[in-house]
């Protein structure tokens, strides 16, 4: 029963456009049939999987597709979300691993939480905070699918890394939008090149805004907040 699954996921996963059909094949695909048809253990298989696919060089938004081949030959109607995000984590853990030793990061992008991104404000404002501001970055027009929110913040995310290599502060702001709190300074315009010539999703370029640090925390706490909802 779970060889024939396994064949009828292989070719639903080809048809739908898996790009290298001799790497398709791991361990941890049968772990999540296993979990399928087990009715459990379903989260930890998609964490295993996302890892896995992360290490072979599978993009995220491949790699759900590919799961959700998996649900569609089952008869089920898409993948749950719980499956969806352990898929997502575990595939992110792999990629930004050296990011694991951060403390106060979003578990699914690496980046900073909002929560994280108020305390690095507080300490910036115990001095002058002219000339820093927030880089905002979204996709330009709003994913619906749960999947492609979960791809486009991931994307987002690393598109965000290589635009700001480095001490910047990286933030998540909000379910698809993120944020990089930097000075601006003569570098500021390449970095902003960078950032937006970035794919997100569907060939989409991210929209962004930047928006230049206020005199007073208060109301810099009032613009992180704005850009979060």
């Amino acid at each position: 029963m779970r060889a024939d699954v396994l064949s009828r996921w292989r070719r639903r996963s080809m048809a739908a456009g898996w790009s290298l059909a001799e790497d398709w094949w791991t361990p941890e695909v049968e772990g999540v049939i296993k979990a399928v048809h087990a009715g459990c253990g379903l989260a930890q298989a998609c964490w295993e999987l996302g890892s896995a696919r992360a290490a072979a060089g599978i993009g995220v938004a491949e790699g759900m597709n590919d799961l959700a081949a998996l649900f569609a030959v089952t008869g089920a109607d898409g993948p749950p979300f719980t499956a969806l995000r352990s898929f997502a984590a575990g595939w992110a853990e792999h990629g930004f691993a050296p990011l694991g030793e951060l403390h106060c990061e979003d578990p699914l992008t690496g980046l900073a939480t909002p929560a994280y991104l108020r305390t690095r404000l507080a300490q910036l404002y115990r001095g002058p905070a002219k000339g820093t501001c927030l880089v905002a970055a979204e996709p330009s027009a709003p994913p619906l699918e749960l999947a492609e929110r979960l791809a486009a913040a991931l994307n987002l995310a690393t598109a965000l890394r290589r635009a700001f290599p480095g001490d910047e502060t990286l933030a998540l702001l909000g379910p698809v939008r993120v944020g990089a709190l930097t000075r601006m300074d003569e570098g500021l315009r390449d970095k902003l090149t960078r950032l937006g010539s970035a794919e997100i999703l569907y060939g989409r370029r991210p929209r962004m805004r930047v928006r230049p640090l206020p005199k007073a925390y208060g109301q810099a706490l009032a613009l992180i907040r704005s850009l979060g909802s």
